[in-house]
């Protein structure tokens, strides 16, 4: 039987792949930042995805809102204009 014959790489082949093994673990632990940071932005969207649909729905109701009041004194005072920095109501007719 015939013996198996160690090789002993040189120092520089062996600084070669311990260079390629560092710059791989640098490359995966910046791969798993920036993975961490994509979560913690899409989370910080949501939150203002769900902030922006709130504030849409309580534009809306302050629509409905304005515009029931509008009818309301509408039918109280008629039709007109308002001038809302003096509170002077003027009728048209």
């Amino acid at each position: 039987m015939k013996e198996t014959q160690v090789i002993k790489f040189t120092e520089d082949e062996m600084k070669q792949i311990n260079e390629f093994k560092t710059k791989f673990s640098e490359i995966t632990a910046q791969l798993g930042e920036l993975e961490i940071e994509t979560i913690l932005v899409e989370s910080q969207l949501e939150s203002l995805k769900k902030y922006k649909d709130n504030l849409k729905n309580d534009y809306i109701k302050l629509r409905e809102s304005e515009v029931k009041l509008a009818g309301t004194l509408k039918q109280k005072y008629g039709e007109g204009e308002l001038d809302v920095n003096t509170g002077i109501f003027k009728p048209t007719k």
